[in-house]
C-alpha cells in the first residue's frame, strides 16, 4: 500500500487519505503493513505459494469490506420492513444507466410510521428488461423475498414513459391487478414541462431551439470563438451580464429552454447585440478558418431574421404563462388544490395570449436593435428585420374539367398566425388538458382533510360528491366518513391547543375541586366525629412523647380551621 503508483481502489485509497489524519489508524494500517511483508518474506524463503492470507487478518480486504456492507443493507432492510408493519405504503421507482452502462433500478418506500411520513430507499436493482411485465416480476420478486404484501400498495409513482404508464402492459397497470384502488401518481412537473415539449415540437419551435442552442455550441467548441464572446462581453456587457454564456439546451433540462430564450431575446439587458457583435467580428476576421466564417455569417443573418425574433416573442409569453407553475409544482411545501389552481388559471392565461400584442413587441424589439447597432458602430449591413417578407406561393397544375382553385395565404403575418401561433396554442392547451385530466377527484378530496378547511365540515356544507373517492378508495362508508370528519373537525382546535393550555387548565380544575372537597369535609364535620377523634387524640398523645407537635397534630388543625 506504501507505492503510491499503484492504485488500490477506491476503499483503500480513501482508508490511506483518512489514516494520514488519524494515528489510531495510521498505526493500524502500519502494523498490517508490516504482518503482511513479514508472511510475504516467509512464505518465499519457504518457497511456497499461497493464494489465501493464512492467520493474518486486517478487516480491510474487499471480501470482508463487502460483507460488512451487505450486512449493513440486510439491517437496515430488516429495520424498514419492521417500521411498515403490515400497513399499507406507496412505492417510487425508477431506472437509469450507471457508468458501466448497466441499468439499475431503485425501489423507494413512503410510509407512514408513529404519525411521521418515511420515504426510504429500499433496493437497487439491476434491471434485464425494460418491459412492463418484467419490471413487474422484478418488484415481485422483491417483495416476496421480504415477504412484503404486494396487495398494500396503495399508491406508485413513477415517469410517464409507456412501460409505465401504459394502460394494459404498463407497470402500473400490472399493480393495479393485484390493488385495483391503488393510485398512479405522475410527477406533476414533469407533466408540465412535458406539455411544453409538445409545443416543441412545432417545426418553427424546433428550428428556433435548434438554433439557440448551435449558438451556444459554436463559441464553446472552440477556444479562440470564446476569447472573442469574452472581449465583446466586457466591451458591452455591464455588471453580471459580463459573466453570461449562451445556456445549452438539454433534453432533461426543461428549464434550459426557457433560460437560452431570454438571455438572448427577453429584456433591455439580453445579450443579442453580444451575439451579433461577436459574429460580425468573426466574419471580417482572418484568424478564423473559412468554415467558422461561413458559419458565423450563416448564424448572425438567421438571428436578423424576423420570424426567428416573432417566434422567439411568441414562446417568451408561453414561458413566462407556464413558468410561475412549473416553478411551484417542484416546491417543497406544495399545495394540492393550489398547484391544480395555478394549472387551470395556465389554461387560461394561454387561451388569452394576444398575437397582435406578440407582433407589435417583435417589431419593437427589432427597432431596438438597429438603434443599439447604430450606437456601437458596427457594420452598415447589419439590419434586424422587422417585417416578414413575402413568399411567393407556387399553384398546383389544375385539370381541364376542375371548376375550383386552391387557396392560398398570401400575407405573411397571417400565414404565421394560422400556421405558427395556433398551432402552438391550441397543441399546449390540449395537453394541458389531456396529461392533467387524472386524479382530479382524489385532489379534491384531500383538501377537505387539512385542518384549514375543517370549517367546511363543521357546517355541514361538504359537497354531495366530497370524498366518496376516499371513501370507496379506502372501502369506508360515505357516510360514516363524513360523519367522522365532522365530529373531528369540531374537536380539532382543542386537541390542538399547545401543551401548556391544555395542562394549566387541567391543573386549575385540580385545585378548585380540591378546596370545594375540603370545604364539604368540614362543614359536615359533627360533633361526635369531633369527640371522637379526641379521644383518639387524648389517648394516643397519653402513649406517645410528651413533646406534643402541634403542626402535625389534625386534631389541633381541625380547631384552628372551624373556630
Amino acid at each position: 500500500m506504501n507505492d503510491v503508483n499503484i492504485n488500490r481502489g477506491n476503499f483503500l485509497e480513501l482508508l490511506k487519505f483518512t489514516a494520514e489524519r488519524d494515528a489510531i489508524l495510521r498505526q493500524y494500517l502500519d502494523n498490517a503493513i508490516l504482518s503482511s511483508k513479514k508472511r510475504k518474506l516467509n512464505m518465499d524463503q519457504r518457497q511456497k505459494n499461497s493464494k489465501g492470507r493464512g492467520s493474518l487478518v486486517t478487516l480491510v480486504s474487499k471480501t470482508t469490506v463487502n460483507k460488512v456492507i451487505e450486512g449493513i443493507l440486510e439491517t437496515m432492510r430488516k429495520h424498514i420492513r419492521e417500521e411498515m408493519g403490515d400497513q399499507h405504503f406507496s412505492i417510487q421507482f425508477d431506472s437509469t444507466q450507471d457508468i458501466g452502462a448497466t441499468d439499475q433500478a431503485t425501489i423507494c418506500f413512503r410510509y407512514l410510521n408513529n404519525t411521521d411520513i418515511k420515504e426510504r430507499l429500499f433496493a437497487v436493482i439491476k434491471v434485464e428488461d425494460s418491459a412492463g411485465k418484467s419490471l413487474y416480476e422484478l418488484l415481485k420478486t422483491c417483495f416476496d423475498k421480504h415477504n412484503i404484501n404486494f396487495k398494500n400498495v396503495i399508491g406508485e409513482s413513477f415517469d410517464g414513459a409507456s412501460n409505465m404508464r401504459g394502460e394494459f402492459n404498463g407497470l402500473q397497470s400490472f399493480i393495479k391487478q393485484q390493488n385495483e384502488n391503488s393510485i398512479y401518481v405522475w410527477c406533476y412537473a414533469h407533466i408540465l414541462n412535458l406539455c411544453i415539449c409538445d409545443t416543441c415540437d412545432n417545426l418553427a419551435a424546433k428550428n428556433l431551439f435548434g438554433f439557440l442552442n448551435r449558438l451556444s455550441t459554436f463559441f464553446s467548441d472552440s477556444y479562440k470563438r470564446m476569447d472573442i464572446w469574452k472581449k465583446n462581453q466586457e466591451n458591452l456587457g455591464v455588471g453580471v451580464k459580463k459573466l453570461r454564456k449562451l445556456q445549452k439546451i438539454g433534453e432533461t433540462r426543461w428549464w434550459s429552454r426557457e433560460k437560452a430564450l431570454k438571455w438572448v431575446f427577453d429584456g433591455e439587458d439580453c445579450l443579442y447585440t453580444t451575439i451579433v457583435s461577436a459574429l460580425d467580428f468573426i466574419c471580417s476576421s482572418k484568424k478564423f478558418d473559412q468554415k467558422s466564417i461561413y458559419e458565423a455569417t450563416s448564424l448572425k443573418n438567421k438571428l436578423c431574421e424576423f420570424q426567428v425574433i416573432l417566434t422567439a416573442h411568441l414562446f417568451i409569453k408561453v414561458f413566462d404563462s407556464a413558468g410561475p407553475t412549473s416553478s411551484y409544482l417542484q416546491s417543497s411545501n406544495l399545495d394540492l388544490l393550489a398547484g391544480w389552481l395555478m394549472v387551470e388559471n395556465t389554461i387560461d392565461e394561454i387561451g388569452k395570449i394576444n398575437f397582435d400584442t406578440i407582433v407589435v413587441e417583435a417589431e419593437k424589439f427589432s427597432q431596438n436593435m438597429n438603434d443599439k447597432f447604430t450606437n456601437f458602430e458596427l457594420n452598415d449591413s447589419i439590419v434586424v428585420e422587422d417585417k416578414l417578407p413575402l413568399i411567393r406561393s407556387r399553384h398546383k397544375k389544375r385539370n381541364y374539367d376542375e371548376m375550383c382553385s386552391d387557396e392560398h395565404i398570401i400575407n405573411p403575418i397571417d400565414k404565421f398566425r394560422v400556421e405558427v401561433f395556433q398551432c402552438t396554442i391550441d397543441q399546449l392547451r390540449s395537453s394541458f388538458i389531456q396529461r392533467f385530466s387524472s386524479n382530479r377527484e382524489i385532489i379534491a378530496d384531500i383538501q377537505y382533510l387539512l385542518p384549514k378547511n375543517f370549517q367546511y365540515a363543521k357546517d355541514n356544507s361538504l359537497p354531495e360528491s366530497a370524498l366518496k373517492i376516499l371513501s370507496k378508495l379506502s372501502s369506508i362508508n360515505h357516510q360514516k366518513l363524513v360523519s367522522e370528519l365532522n365530529h373531528f373537525s369540531k374537536i380539532y382546535d382543542n386537541i390542538a391547543k399547545p401543551l401548556n393550555s391544555n395542562t394549566s387548565k387541567m391543573y386549575n380544575d385540580d385545585d378548585d375541586d380540591m378546596f370545594q372537597d375540603n370545604e364539604e369535609f368540614f362543614l359536615d364535620w359533627d360533633k361526635n366525629d369531633e369527640m371522637n377523634l379526641e379521644v383518639k387524640g387524648c389517648e394516643k398523645s397519653k402513649t406517645s412523647n410528651n413533646n406534643h407537635n402541634t403542626k402535625s397534630c389534625l386534631i389541633c388543625l381541625q380547631k384552628l380551621i372551624t373556630n
